[in-house]
């Protein structure tokens, strides 16, 4: 069908037209209206134990730092991890992601780092929330190296690196939003129109048979 072909469509089906774009126009008014978003986020890189050598933490990662945030990691996104922020007072529907040099089929881990984000409707909410998940990575990654015997003094430890705890608004893009509304309302439109000329006709034609 060529694109005249559609535009005949919805005139001659005028009530399937009005309701798809007061549809369209709802979903719009509604993106428009909709709430903002804040997000809270933080990189933390975990560091190996202080000597009384003075050397670069950052130079080189061993396997131990690797291994201690892929635990953690682990941990906070299970079903423990978030009861645990919750009862901390936060939400549980936060993200923690360990750094990734591959991709997806192919992930590289070799870096300690995490990266800790937050979602909510009001920017308190997001920052308390975020302090919570860091509050509940620290405890439990002392309480883990202490249940395995560590001395305080050889701990691994993290910090922050990126990010901070202030929440920031959610902007995205609401111009191509809208222009993907309406290009599937008004696909959605056509169709419709469509549709019912087909059926239409085949009503008509079966009418005609039966006569």
């Amino acid at each position: 069908m060529a694109f005249r072909d559609f535009m005949v469509a919805l005139r001659r089906n005028i009530w399937v037209t009005v309701t798809a774009a007061a549809v369209t126009l709802l979903v719009v008014v509604g993106i428009r209206t909709a709430p903002p978003t804040y997000a809270a986020r933080s990189v933390v890189t975990f560091l190996s134990p202080r000597t009384e050598y003075p050397r670069n933490t950052f130079a080189s990662f061993t396997p131990a730092l690797v291994t201690m945030a892929e635990v953690s990691a682990d941990w906070l996104g299970s079903a423990a991890g978030r009861d645990a922020v919750r009862k901390a007072g936060g939400d549980p529907g936060f993200e923690v992601v360990l750094a990734n040099r591959g991709n997806q089929e192919q992930p590289i881990h070799d870096q300690p780092y995490l990266t800790l984000s937050v979602t909510a409707g009001d920017p308190g909410t997001a920052r308390r929330s975020l302090l919570a998940v860091l509050g509940v990575l620290r405890e439990r990654l002392q309480r883990t190296q202490a249940e395995q015997g560590a001395l305080p003094g050889s701990y691994i430890t993290w910090q922050i690196d990126a990010g901070s705890d202030r929440a920031v608004p959610v902007v995205g893009r609401p111009a191509r939003a809208f222009l993907a509304v309406l290009l599937i309302g008004g696909i959605g439109a056509a169709y419709a129109a469509v549709t019912v000329d087909r059926r239409r006709r085949r009503s008509g034609g079966a009418a005609t048979a039966r006569a």
